[in-house]
């Protein structure tokens, strides 16, 4: 007779997951998104820190803008470490200049320099030894020398998504926008859920005066609007922590723990009267050792979708503030300042400055509320067949 393999609860959760196509369309997105934050520096055009390369001439040109930029060595200036510029960018070693046009004249380059939609363009010299500078051997020959400036000094720049006002390449500040909205997620998901199922597991487990009074905290927490109660924190804080984004972290934290610990609570009311509960408390085990070793981890599934839940908020809140200028401060790149900076020429032919953020936070957030619903219905064994 042949056996039949046993398939886990995790298993057939998994197997339910994988069927659900919009949450595996939502979880695309995510690791996608994760795959762009760590990687930020190094898929991004602009791979300066903050993605803060101006270029006035260029300002808030259209989405596809194609022009040549000549790079000006500065001398003195240091290279950036591998591992330096994968966290914080790569310090640029030279003066962009936008031109339209070139040619070599013995041992010079006359260029034509693009001045922006307004101004005429001019025509600049600029002898190979001050333009290459150091970068290169003095004994080149000027044969040599031309591939050189051509090869490494003249490159050909696209901006797919256009340039803002100060003309800083959108899709860039886009990319690096992904670090800020992911870390104000992951970190205050994880503050949210520490106290969350810390308070929610002590008010189901001893009930009593113990729940009257966490559930009155939370009842409080619970009146005040999120956006407000965050605004509140981070004023009240911001002067006693310098790092704002620090600051975001704990702000949008400490307003997200209240669904958590009601999650927690009512499921901690129903699991300490299980059979394995009294026979744990029969046996004499500590509560400590009975609420997080026993009980905690027959509740990690709503725990888990309601984590989803809080981090698609936490974006929306951390974008919120931003947007009302008291998020992440420039130059750093956030979707919310990005379309509070931009909000006025929604009613232009420029909407697309304020389009292209919207839709990045719109994105994200649908994503991780597809994998939440879709979690919550492959973890939901009632009614299920496999």
């Amino acid at each position: 007779m042949k056996e039949t393999k046993s398939t886990s609860l995790n298993e057939k959760a998994w197997k339910r997951l994988k069927r659900n196509r919009s949450a595996m369309f939502g979880l695309c997105i995510i690791i996608f998104a994760v795959l762009l934050a760590v990687f930020a520096y190094v898929v991004s055009p602009d791979n300066s820190p903050s993605a803060n390369e101006q270029i006035l001439q260029l300002e808030t040109h259209p989405p596809g803008f194609k022009i040549k930029i000549l790079k000006k060595i500065r001398e003195g200036s240091q290279s950036t470490g591998a591992m330096d510029g994968l966290v914080n960018g790569f310090m640029k070693d030279y003066e962009p200049v936008p031109v339209l046009d070139y040619k070599f004249e013995k041992d010079s380059l006359q260029y034509t320099e693009y001045k922006g939609k307004v101004f005429k363009p001019e025509v600049y010299k600029i002898t190979f030894a001050d333009l290459i500078g150091t970068k290169s051997d003095d004994k080149l020959q000027p044969a040599e020398q031309k591939n050189f400036i051509e090869k490494n000094l003249i490159v050909e720049r696209r901006y797919l998504l256009g340039t803002d006002k100060f003309g800083r390449d959108i899709l860039s500040r886009l990319i690096i926008g992904v670090r800020v909205s992911l870390s104000v997620g992951l970190i205050s998901v994880g503050i949210s859920l520490i106290i969350g199922i810390f308070l929610g597991a002590l008010a189901g487990f001893f009930r009593g005066w113990v729940d009257e009074s966490i559930m009155f905290v939370i009842n409080v927490f619970w009146s005040i609007p999120t956006l407000l109660l965050a605004m509140g924190l981070y004023i009240s804080a911001g002067s006693l922590i310098e790092n704002k984004l620090v600051m975001i972290f704990i702000a949008v934290g400490l307003t997200m723990w209240v669904d958590t610990a009601r999650i927690v609570r009512g499921q901690f009311i129903v699991l300490r009267e299980m059979e394995f509960v009294s026979a744990a408390k029969s046996l004499g085990f500590a509560n400590g050792r009975i609420i997080f070793k026993h009980i905690l981890p027959n509740i990690l599934g709503p725990v888990i979708v309601v984590a989803c839940a809080n981090f698609a908020n936490a974006i929306l809140v951390e974008s919120g503030l931003s947007y009302i200028g008291l998020g992440i401060q420039p130059p750093a790149p956030s979707w919310g300042s990005m379309l509070n900076e931009y909000k006025d020429f929604i009613d232009t032919d420029k909407a697309y400055l304020a389009l292209f953020p919207g839709l990045a936070i719109m994105l994200l957030v649908l994503a991780f509320n597809l994998v939440g619903n879709g979690l919550r219905d492959a973890l939901d064994v009632k009614g299920q067949l496999d």
